[in-house]
């Protein structure tokens, strides 16, 4: 009888020591969520097969878009009659994406786990390769190039003559410096913050902004660049290809088919084809560029209005959002030379005449 007593004061103790050690873990949650990026990261296993299955897909997209962008920039310095404007803004474009596929990250930093920096050498690392401090400069170049390439067609078609506000091959090299000199600008606290992580439990070698471990510590930075890079620009091309698209089809002052005995209906018919070939390059490009870009910035404005409670807890969930918008973002440096020019019957005749006729010419020698 005496030792039924004892086992079940035991017993008794015992579960009073469980509550009040699950009561302090909560509490201790409750009070330091995001300390450390290891203490968020330590309770989270990461699926080894996601790590390969975004590995290969940054793989295929580099594979393929930095030579497809390569591609854009030759045909574009080689053709005399591709130096317009417009192709010189498709040109600024490709350089953009080259270089956000040439030093993206995406491959290869799940292998950077437990990887640990030193200090002079870990820090160029970071801020050119592992941090995204460069990544940034050419996505923002990239968003502006797209806005002035919406308005330059715009003012071309709509309004045709408003001259003072054409682009002129005099006035381009100040737009290009413009693109370029916004795009660094706007991502200093990315350049000043991407250093190497001095923790070292945490999972990076890198303390990142575009991070779950990070992200609390710049969320006005934040929000201006999902605003100015990621919500405007997608407004900025609604409304340009909107009043395209208006223009076209409601008011026909674009392509307009000419009225008269004299116009054959083979006129007619190819002004309608033409039509619904522009409309559906100018549908492309809205909808890739907003597909791409949108989720990322509304991602990471929805995560500034978090507690960091709710992020704690939904970590694994979120990590995995933010993978996958942020592959979308990288992905639209390769969609941007498939939809901007190779379905151009212009850059596909100067492919050929490049590349092609290069070959008939070695082979004959």
């Amino acid at each position: 009888m005496r030792n039924k007593h004892t086992w079940l004061l035991i017993a008794f103790k015992l579960r009073n020591r469980r509550k009040f050690i699950s009561r302090r873990a909560f509490s201790n949650q409750l009070v330091y969520p995001m300390a450390t990026n290891s203490t968020a990261v330590s309770n989270i296993s990461y699926s080894t097969g996601q790590d390969i299955a975004f590995a290969v897909m940054y793989s295929l997209i580099v594979i393929i878009g930095v030579p497809a962008n390569s591609i854009i920039i030759t045909i574009v310095r080689k053709t005399p009659s591709m130096h317009t404007t417009t192709n010189y803004l498709l040109m600024n474009l490709a350089v953009a994406d080259l270089i956000t596929l040439m030093i993206c990250p995406g491959m290869y930093d799940f292998a950077l786990k437990k990887v640990r920096l030193g200090k002079t050498l870990g820090d160029f690392i970071c801020k050119i390769f592992a941090g995204n401090a460069v990544v940034p400069i050419t996505i923002n170049a990239a968003a502006v190039t797209v806005c002035a390439i919406a308005v330059e067609r715009y003012l071309a078609l709509v309004k045709p003559f408003y001259t003072k506000l054409r682009l002129t091959k005099k006035r381009f090299p100040r737009v290009v410096a413009f693109i370029w000199t916004t795009a660094v600008l706007s991502c200093i606290p990315d350049l000043i913050t991407n250093t190497t992580e001095p923790n070292h439990h945490s999972t990076y070698p890198c303390k990142r902004p575009w991070s779950l471990d990070e992200y609390s510590h710049h969320k006005g930075f934040l929000i201006f660049t999902g605003v100015f890079f990621g919500l405007i620009p997608c407004s900025i091309i609604f409304f340009c290809y909107f009043g395209i698209f208006r223009g076209l089809f409601i008011t026909e002052t674009i392509c307009a088919t000419p009225e008269g005995p004299e116009c054959s209906s083979n006129a007619a018919l190819e002004d309608q084809r033409a039509k619904k070939q522009l409309f559906k390059l100018l549908l492309w490009l809205m909808v890739l560029f907003c597909v791409c870009t949108l989720p990322f910035h509304i991602f990471f404005i929805y995560l500034t209005a978090l507690k960091a409670n709710t992020v704690f807890n939904n970590r694994k969930h979120l990590y995995l959002v933010h993978r996958m918008v942020r592959f979308l973002l990288t992905a639209n440096s390769f969609f941007n030379p498939l939809v901007y020019a190779f379905r151009s019957s212009n850059y596909r005749e100067a492919f050929k005449t490049i590349f092609c006729c290069k070959r008939v010419t070695e082979a004959n020698k």
